[in-house]
């Protein structure tokens, strides 16, 4: 969904309101979810306003997806929630052909548009992107696999013994033994 600029009044224009509900699980179709396999919006709020040149967005949203856990590899639902507040100033203000910029912690909140608009989709997608966590985990008490056989350790203990598989260096120390 791409908004102008031109059609953001100076109050400010509340997206959901003026779009209807109906637009909200449609955000993200088309877009690629990985790490997810699969995500949606539940439900979203976005205001635009635009003060000279530069937009400012809040808003906030909550999203299903679905994703396999990053220790026992089973399938789960990702549940996320944000509320978010970015500005987007225009391209042509931003750093051109610099390579070496350096950031401030007031610079991680701006973004950049380019055009006469912007797309709801991208900032969304931007949003959902940061809410996800680093490691996706079934729960956080998620006891993986079993590294001897790899079975689902979370489903019940294996056969395995617990023993410690020998070590990729461990030939090293008999060669050491050889050489004395």
């Amino acid at each position: 969904m791409y908004i102008k600029i031109s059609e953001i009044p100076r109050e400010g224009l509340d997206v959901a309101a003026s779009r209807g509900k109906a637009w909200i699980p449609r955000v993200l179709e088309g877009m690629d979810p990985y790490p997810l396999s699969a995500c949606r919006l539940t439900s979203a709020s976005l205001v635009l306003s635009v003060e000279g040149r530069n937009l400012f967005a809040s808003g906030s949203f909550t999203a299903r997806g679905e994703a396999c856990c990053d220790r026992c590899t089973e399938v789960f639902t990702v549940a996320l929630d944000r509320e978010f507040s970015t500005i987007l100033v225009p391209g042509d203000k931003g750093p051109s052909g610099a390579t070496n910029v350096e950031l401030h912690e007031d610079d991680l909140d701006i973004g950049f548009y380019d055009g006469a608009g912007i797309e709801v989709t991208d900032l969304f997608w931007e949003q959902v992107a940061l809410a996800l966590p680093v490691k996706l985990l079934c729960s956080e008490d998620c006891r993986g696999v079993c590294p001897m056989c790899g079975a689902n350790r979370n489903r019940g203990e294996c056969a395995c013994s617990e023993a410690q598989p020998d070590r990729p260096f461990d030939i090293l120390m008999n060669l050491k033994k050889k050489k004395e």
